[in-house]
């Protein structure tokens, strides 16, 4: 009987430490995994960003060429120059996406870029003034969007 218990004693002790190890080694692993999560947003999210200052830059040159000469090579560059930021901004807008579950960040991502696409119709200064203000405004909402979601 002395045996028996003892089997079971050890028995039991094993498999209470084995359930304690595993449920040590999921939070462990929770915890790994919200940390990479994390990190893969704020990079994908400060990536959008940065490419979206850069797009919004680039809307500035088509208008001021646009202004001296529109068939002008300097006009042609600089439209080239506009589409090719889009382009990067807007395959930073699908990382966005990709590594965010809440739809809140993406769309705020979204209508960043809308706005700063909208630069290029300006048709006088003070329109390409407004337009990027737009831009900023909605850039800055779409930062502290995704600031609230990485923090929580």
């Amino acid at each position: 009987m002395t045996s028996l218990v003892a089997v079971a004693g050890t028995l039991l002790g094993s498999f209470l430490t084995f359930l304690f190890q595993r449920k040590t080694a999921d939070r462990a692993e929770a915890f790994t995994w919200r940390r990479l999560t994390r990190e893969e947003r704020l990079t994908a999210y400060s990536s959008f960003a940065e490419a979206v200052v850069a797009y919004r830059r680039a809307q500035y040159d088509p208008f001021h060429r646009g202004i001296e000469d529109r068939d002008s090579p300097a006009f042609v560059d600089a439209k080239t120059e506009s589409y090719h930021r889009r382009m990067i901004a807007q395959q930073a807008l699908f990382r966005v996406q990709l590594v965010t579950e809440d739809p809140g960040p993406v769309q705020l991502a979204e209508r960043a870029l809308e706005a700063t696409r909208l630069i290029a119709e300006a048709t006088d200064r003070p329109s390409l003034e407004d337009g990027v203000e737009r831009a900023k405004q909605a850039l800055n909402d779409f930062v502290l969007g995704a600031g609230e979601y990485i923090r929580t």
